[in-house]
């Protein structure tokens, strides 16, 4: 940055408005489902594939095992989810999709579309790949210094 640091064109404080922008969209969109975004996120991976343990899921997600469990606990009750004993592990859990939550995959896709449709509005596809190939590489860049 030339002149300095200047708050405005630190990517990490751009990073951190889009998050709250994303949230903030997320959740006007999902008010209708009774649901969070944190919720939206784990249902969508387990959408994807289920059957991970609540630690490989929280990896997956990129967040903290406590974190995933309280969304879980709500899913659980919400009658989203189910936790099964591993059976090779008597400690772990790992996390299946009941029906409800499987009837919920056109609502995913619909929410998810139309978040992406209004976020990368007048964005060409070759500015999507650029982009995206740059934040995994800040991603990349920035896992290495811990």
């Amino acid at each position: 940055m030339e002149n300095g640091f200047k708050i405005d064109q630190c990517l990490g404080f751009i990073a951190n408005r889009l998050v709250r922008a994303f949230q903030k969209a997320m959740d006007r969109k999902l008010a209708d489902y009774g649901l969070t975004t944190a919720q939206f996120c784990v249902l969508a991976k387990l959408l994807e594939e289920e059957g991970h343990t609540q630690t490989e899921l929280a990896h997956r997600l990129h967040i903290e095992s406590p974190t995933l469990v309280r969304t879980l606990d709500r899913m659980e009750e919400a009658g989203l989810i189910e936790r099964r004993r591993d059976p090779g592990d008597r400690r772990a859990y790992r996390i299946f999709l009941k029906p409800k939550g499987k009837k919920m995959r056109k609502m995913v896709d619909k929410v998810g579309m139309e978040i992406h449709e209004q976020a990368t509005k007048g964005i060409s596809d070759k500015e999507l790949e650029i982009l995206q190939t740059s934040m995994d590489k800040i991603w990349e860049n920035l896992e290495q210094t811990e």
